[in-house]
């Protein structure tokens, strides 16, 4: 099975979905990453190979990762006819069964307006995706992030976070939210809301049944 994992910088797709991820390719599926944006200018050429040493921790293939080459923070200026339809064009290209994306509930633009592509680019009846989910982005929020799917990933946990450490440039000090501590934090606090040792939580966006 093809599984998509949409984000929007890199990082986005370790934080949201490391675990997740790692559970997916132990079950023999195919992950395929797209990301929006290399980053901002000066640091695009290092976060892309640290994108790319994530993807070793994974064991994905580095032509599985899709870069869109949006602007940075300017997502929304770029136009949604072209974006969407690359995006479209791609999922069309994968066949993903599952695709997992940004939130819509915090603050970031960027997040927001890769939601609503994603939305486009998977609707009924254009491709074979089957479900959609929407990850969490851990950070300022508009409203509160309420899940209702938990994947347990207490074994996985230290591949998503062996994953994170590729990220030099993008890992803060505790208390901040991209610290290591605060992920270890979330993803227990995730994992006492639905019985496990450690989590990563989804909303479901859509599952169309054909069984």
């Amino acid at each position: 099975m093809n599984v998509l994992v949409i984000g929007a910088h890199p990082d986005d797709e370790t934080i949201g979905v490391g675990g997740t991820i790692i559970k997916h390719l132990q079950n023999g599926d195919k992950v395929h990453i797209i990301l929006f944006s290399v980053g901002h200018k000066p640091i695009q050429p290092k976060l892309k190979e640290q994108a790319y040493e994530a993807l070793k921790v994974f064991g994905i293939n580095k032509n599985n990762l899709n870069w869109l080459n949006c602007k940075s923070g300017q997502f929304e200026l770029d136009s949604k006819l072209k974006v969407n339809s690359k995006l479209a064009k791609l999922v069309s290209k994968i066949k993903p069964k599952i695709v997992y994306t940004t939130p819509s509930n915090d603050i970031s633009k960027d997040h927001l307006t890769i939601h609503e592509c994603t939305l486009v680019a998977t609707r009924p009846h254009t491709n074979n995706v089957k479900q959609v989910l929407s990850y969490e982005v851990p950070g300022p929020v508009k409203t509160t992030f309420t899940p209702n799917v938990y994947e347990n990933i207490s074994k996985e946990f230290p591949y998503k976070i062996n994953a994170f450490k590729k990220y030099k440039s993008e890992i803060e000090k505790f208390p901040h939210y991209r610290s290591i501590e605060a992920l270890e934090m979330l993803s227990k606090k995730r994992g006492i809301e639905a019985g496990f040792s450690k989590a990563e939580a989804f909303q479901l966006i859509s599952w169309y049944r054909d069984d």
